[in-house]
């Protein structure tokens, strides 16, 4: 199971790549499957000088070689797909796995997302097996692999903590890279302008460094992708060659490139203002694309994404899942005091009704057995007056044979016993409790009509002595168990509402306050979930298992600051 959720997640994240996208997008009928990486790579072991990798080596080659033993660390410019470069090599790995279960399996997981500097990694991969962001693995299982190392960690995301946290995180990896606790591949991805300022370096065997595109092998992709007019546009401006030399700047300008305007371009005095210039008109060709179900406005869309993007750099995540939003999240005091107020009205309504339904129930029932008690007696004695008048003493009536009458309940018992119950229940719930005695009353007609409904006779047959009363005491004893059961119902329902708030009820109140609070601000919609899809089909998000993030850390910066 561990293994087919790690292969979809791969999967879905380098189908979803704006790499493979870029070949989608122009023409359906273009496997992306079928187009190399066009990237340049340089490699470096201990002191030895960097060596340039042959055209389309594959990382997997490097990984199984001698001396690497699969200790590798990534590094490169941003947008440069290191990330991508990892999930190939997660690609392979799984398939290892699948073809030989006694090889370790490939583990995804974001630095970005180690919170405690006094964490150790091995807690903190023990710790996020077992979060059920993406799998949910018991402890002592993941302590067990990575005693035995049955699992392969790949760590992305080093540069995406707090700078003032990274070097805190490598020294934290090289105690876990020691030979006394870890001497099994790991591998390791991070922007090379961060990397380089840390004075420790990580203890892994051999680092790989992407280099930038040339000139060559931007018209060879433009080329392939069928759009070799770009070409001229992107020699005959620096700035913007320097950009195309970056795979994801040069899918943006590829995507972008039908309304971005080089007048506007060069208007542009700074490269911010470019790159801004770049991501708008980006956002803008990806809201035009068709969409054939209902969407919000293109501003609004902006707007819930400029949120999103600023709560995420706010929070140091770079995954966003629904149900792990926070009350943190709320911008003011004013907001959390609008969100704490909306979920105690709801617990309050909520135990209110508990509480009412199990005082008025213990009420009426205590009311109604004096006054019931009270009111038999009355009828027992003007009864028993009527009865001795006629000076006639009616004979033991044995129940024997009990059937339901089943014209004789729907018509004439039950709806009598409803009436009568409403009524009862209606008087003593007033004075007692309204909910409690309306439940109780009508709890009281429906058990009457049952037994009103219930008609006995005689056995035609007698085979044992006393036989009549043994079965009237048998037949008692079921219909006994049957009110026993109707009551008991009603207060298993009022026990399980008790039970379901106190273990994960109150979550889901803390849960829907918030999103009600982010709601009426106007920071998300209604359908959350319904939004994000539609963002990951306009390639601002990509869905990775039941979580999303932004296509790359460059759009995300782009859409918190912008749109707010």
């Amino acid at each position: 199971m561990l293994l087919k959720a790690i292969k979809t997640q791969v999967e879905t994240r380098l189908e979803s790549s704006l790499h493979n996208r870029v070949y989608i997008i122009p023409s359906q009928d273009k496997n992306p499957n079928q187009v190399e990486h066009p990237w340049s790579i340089d490699v470096k072991s201990g002191s030895k000088p960097k060596v340039r990798l042959p055209q389309n080596t594959h990382i997997i080659t490097v990984f199984d070689q001698e001396g690497v033993e699969g200790r590798l660390l990534i590094l490169g410019q941003p947008g440069a797909g290191k990330t991508t470069m990892l999930l190939e090599l997660a690609k392979k790995l799984v398939e290892r796995a699948e073809n030989d279960l006694n090889e370790p399996v490939p583990i995804l997981l974001s630095l970005a997302s180690w919170r405690n500097d006094h964490q150790s990694i091995k807690d903190w991969i023990v710790a996020e097996l077992n979060s059920g962001k993406y799998y949910k693995v018991r402890k002592h299982i993941t302590l067990q692999w990575l005693e035995e190392g049955e699992i392969i960690p790949l760590l992305d995301g080093l540069d995406e903590l707090a700078a003032s946290r990274q070097e805190s995180c490598v020294q934290k990896l090289n105690e876990f890279l020691q030979p006394g606790n870890w001497s099994y591949p790991l591998v390791v991805c991070s922007r090379i302008e961060e990397y380089q300022t840390y004075s420790a370096q990580l203890a892994l065997n051999t680092a790989l460094e992407l280099q930038p595109f040339s000139d060559e092998q931007i018209e060879e992709y433009l080329r392939r992708t069928g759009n070799e007019q770009l070409g001229n546009s992107i020699k005959d401006d620096r700035e913007l060659r320097e950009l195309a030399q970056t795979p994801f700047l040069l899918n943006v300008i590829v995507l972008s490139c039908q309304k971005l305007s080089l007048d506007k371009w060069y208007k542009f005095k700074s490269s911010a203002e470019r790159l801004n210039y770049l991501f708008t008109t980006y956002v803008e060709v990806m809201l035009g694309r068709k969409y054939e179900e209902k969407r919000p406005s293109d501003e609004t869309t902006k707007h819930w994404l400029s949120w999103l993007a600023g709560k995420l750099i706010e929070q140091n995540q770079t995954e966003f899942f629904i149900e792990k939003m926070q009350p943190t999240w709320l911008e003011n005091k004013r907001y959390q005091r609008i969100y704490s107020l909306i979920e105690k009205l709801i617990i309050g309504l909520i135990f209110g009704l508990i509480y009412g339904l199990i005082i008025g129930l213990i009420e009426g029932l205590i009311f109604g057995l004096i006054f019931g008690l009270i009111g038999w007696l009355i009828f027992g004695l003007i009864e028993g007056l009527i009865t001795a008048s006629r000076r006639t003493i009616q004979g033991i009536q044995t129940v024997e044979i009990l059937h339901l009458n089943w014209k004789k309940f729907l018509i004439a018992e039950l709806i009598y016993g409803l009436i009568f119950g409403l009524i009862f229940g209606l008087i003593f719930g007033l004075i007692y409790g309204l909910i409690g005695g309306l439940i109780f009353g009508l709890i009281c007609g429906l058990i009457y009509g049952l037994i009103g409904g219930l008609e006995s006779s005689e056995i035609e047959i007698k085979i044992s002595p006393n036989q009549g009363i043994w079965k009237s005491l048998q037949n008692a004893f079921i219909v006994g168990l049957i009110v026993g059961l109707i009551g008991g119902l009603i207060g298993g329902l009022i026990g399980g509402l008790i039970g379901g708030s106190a273990n994960g009820g109150a979550a889901c109140i803390q849960h829907f306050s918030l999103r009600l609070t982010l709601y009426c601000n106007g920071y998300i919609p209604w359908n959350y979930a319904c939004f994000l899809d539609y963002a990951t089909d306009r390639l601002f998000l990509q869905r990775v298992g039941g979580g999303y993030r932004f296509m790359h850390d460059l759009l995300r910066q782009h859409f918190a600051t912008h749109y707010r």
